[in-house]
């Protein structure tokens, strides 16, 4: 049998040889199939497949709970827990091997013998390590005694900035670095590839909770755990909802718990709160191009049968000369399984290629980029795809060659009317499908490309054409710690952006659009008071300057913008978006109206456009905008800035850098780029999701024009 099947291969390898026209087309068409469905593979197994880099991966997951969709409220469904939140969890909990805590996204400034750099930190517990479960490449993480209030400062640093910055130093271990004002000492190195919980993020701190906090308010400790074992998600999820009940326990009040939670929790596998929403996109991606390789096995079995009608009378007289059904079947079988081995030997060298493509033009939204490769499970899928778009397509041209019509085209030259209506039928059969395979992966890619131009029409709220931003984060501490020193600082610096040459405007916020919601604030107002036991509504607040909304080219409905008087003097200004006065002012002015936002009264002076925090794809929040200074509270470091220019607004970078360093020397610049950068990159995902349907689409075409 063995025997058999050698002489068949070497019979086949030399009959392709010689008929190279049609093995070089039918090798292109499945390699092109076979490279793009392992090349989208490789992508789906590297951010939905393979597991995370932590031990017992699928045992970790997140711990949040959840709000109330009440009208108004704009804090997400799901929420952190607050400092009391979350040792009421730690402390109570019946389900976790460990409970831990992490915040992310603190911006600081690293100050070294260069010019400053700005870096993001995350902050998290000692038990946050070890739900983790992974260990440093160099020292050590925090430990629980060093992770309390006054704790010494320490910092574990990412392997990016270790090479990046203190090149790859060996003596980093007990370093200390000056760190937002602060001298830190180095005790850890994570891994290459390590990147929570984003990859972002340039070194981690403690987090410092004290087990005795009473900080009700603000909720930004994401919850982690590792599950204990023999628990299930579901019995974590009741145990979690069961504890949120009992927050009233913790010192909630009772008008915060009936009125803010919605008693529901939210306990996901960390590899699901990685993954995010890109799950579908990705499956249906990889749901198309299956039907490219069914393009492909049709065109392909369509050759062979193309080739079989025209060795027809040389397989009769072979059948007439003693070959047997089942041997010419099986040599049929067998120059098709070995084109789509060929096929696939050459499209896993282009899905190399095309992996390599996807990774450099893949969106950073995309999760888990530095983990797609052409692995072992994509040349598994690669080795199964091949050897079943084999037997598909070499199938039916087999059995036609192996049946008792080939011997009746030798007798009976009279049928052979009948033999090519029946050929002409199946090749017909295989175009059809072909044509039905491709419409479908046609409409899909044409139905998400009609998306695409719809999002790019909605209106963001702002004209984002000839406008830089960047990011700015002054130590407190060079500024006295005083909120009017720093407000001080940034009107000379809006000042002297503005004398700048080319520049038109200058502002700066707290949070530009499209860059995620801001924090939030309960807010009641006078007209509309809530009873006792309500929690009134709460909306996502944005500090501004004076020039802002001008130059970040968000329209003034009513009103007017900020002033200097407005935050120097502390006068309790307010301006509100549009779909705030729709809700509670829709017919008469809002300006003049009080409210007072966590306690602190305040009017409002203007009301402006709604705009985008998130995404394009999202409905516009409500937002109330504050000075920067007000008497709500005392300043902010932290800022975005927004410069409208005249002309080509990336020309305005040197003297920009040259005006802040001339003020401070140790503000590093971060994030300099265009507003138009911002938007496209809040389309970037579905762009990508697009492009890569279209390109399914232009291989259907391709293939079904071979």
């Amino acid at each position: 049998m063995i025997g058999s099947v050698l002489e068949d291969v070497r019979l086949a390898l030399r009959t392709l040889g010689k008929d190279r026209a049609f093995t070089l087309l039918t090798v292109v068409t499945l390699a092109v199939a076979i490279g793009a469905n392992t090349a989208i593979f490789s992508v789906v197994d590297g951010v939905l497949f393979r597991p995370l880099p932590f031990p017992d991966a699928d045992r970790i997951v997140t711990v949040a709970a959840g709000t109330l969709p009440a009208p108004g409220r704009t804090i997400p469904g799901a929420i952190p827990f607050s400092d009391r939140g979350y040792w009421h969890f730690v402390d109570n909990n019946r389900v976790y091997e460990a409970f831990g805590g992490y915040s992310g996204g603190q911006q600081m400034a690293l100050i070294g013998d260069g010019e400053p750099l700005q870096i993001n930190a995350a902050a998290m517990t000692a038990s946050a390590w070890e739900v983790l479960g992974t260990i440093p490449q160099r020292g050590r993480f925090p430990t629980p005694e060093e992770d309390v209030p006054g704790g010494p400062i320490m910092v574990v640093l990412s392997h990016g900035l270790w090479v990046g910055y203190f090149g790859s130093d060996p003596d980093i271990i007990g370093r200390t670095i000056e760190l937002t004002g602060l001298q830190a000492e180095v005790i850890g190195v994570m891994p290459n590839g390590f990147n929570f919980p984003s990859p972002a993020i340039d070194l981690w701190i403690p987090q410092r909770l004290d087990p005795a906090s009473q900080n009700f308010g603000a909720h930004r400790i994401y919850g982690l755990a590792r599950l204990a074992p023999e628990v299930t998600i579901e019995s974590a999820l009741a145990d979690a909802e069961s504890l949120i009940a009992r927050f009233g326990e913790a010192g909630y009040g009772e008008t915060v718990v009936a009125g803010l939670f919605s008693g529901e929790a939210f306990v996901r596998t960390l590899k699901d709160e990685v993954v995010g929403d890109v799950r579908q996109p990705l499956l249906i991606l990889l749901g198309a191009m299956a039907f490219v390789l069914l393009i492909a096995c049709s065109n392909v079995a369509n050759l062979f049968l193309v080739r079989a009608d025209a060795r027809m009378r040389e397989s009769a007289v072979r059948m007439a000369l003693g070959s047997g059904r089942w041997k010419l079947i099986r040599y049929v079988m067998t120059e098709s399984v070995l084109l789509a081995v060929i096929g696939g030997v050459v499209g896993v060298f282009l899905a190399y290629l095309g992996t390599q493509a996807l990774v450099a033009v893949a969106p950073a939204s995309i999760p888990r980029l530095d983990e797609i490769g052409v692995r072992g499970p994509a040349l598994l899928y690669t080795s199964g795809i091949a050897i079943l778009a084999g037997l598909f397509f070499g199938l039916f041209p087999a059995l036609r060659s192996g049946s008792d019509k080939m011997l009746g085209a030798l007798r009976d030259a009279g049928r052979s009317a009948t033999i090519g209506s029946e050929r002409h039928r199946a090749r017909s059969a295989m175009v059809v499908a072909q044509v039905a395979l491709a419409l479908v992966v046609f409409v899909g890619s044409g139905l998400m490309f009609r998306s695409f131009q719809r999002l790019r029409a909605v209106d963001p709220g702002f004209r984002a054409e000839n406008v830089l931003t960047f990011k700015l984060s002054p130590v407190p501490a060079n500024y006295d710690n005083s909120p009017e020193v720093l407000a001080q600082f940034y009107d000379e610096l809006l000042d002297g952006l503005e004398d700048i040459p080319g520049v038109a405007r200058a502002g700066a916020v707290t949070s530009l659009p499209l860059q995620g919601i801001a924090g939030s604030l309960s807010t009641s107002i006078d007209e509309f008071p809530v009873a006792d036991d309500e929690f009134p509504p709460t909306f996502l607040i944005r500090r501004a300057t004076p020039g802002y909304f001008e130059a970040m080219g968000i329209d003034v409905l009513e009103g007017r913008e900020f002033t200097d008087e407005d935050h120097q003097e502390r006068l309790g200004s307010l301006i509100i978006s549009e779909s705030i006065k729709d809700r509670f002012w829709p017919d008469v002015s809002a300006l003049g109206k009080r409210m007072a936002i966590a306690g602190a009264a305040a009017r409002s002076v203007g009301v402006v456009r709604d705009v985008n925090a998130v995404g394009l794809d999202t409905e516009a929040e409500p937002y109330i905008y504050k000075p920067l200074l007000d008497s709500v509270g005392g300043g902010v470091a932290a800022m975005a800035m927004a410069v409208r220019a005249n002309a080509d607004p990336l020309s305005l970078v040197p003297a920009i850098r040259n005006l802040i360093a001339s003020m401070d020397a140790e503000l590093p610049i971060s994030e300099i780029r265009l507003m138009e950068g911002i938007v496209s990159d809040s389309l970037s995902r579905t762009s990508f999701t697009m492009t890569l349907l279209l390109l399914a689409a232009a291989i259907a075409l391709f293939l079904g024009s071979v």
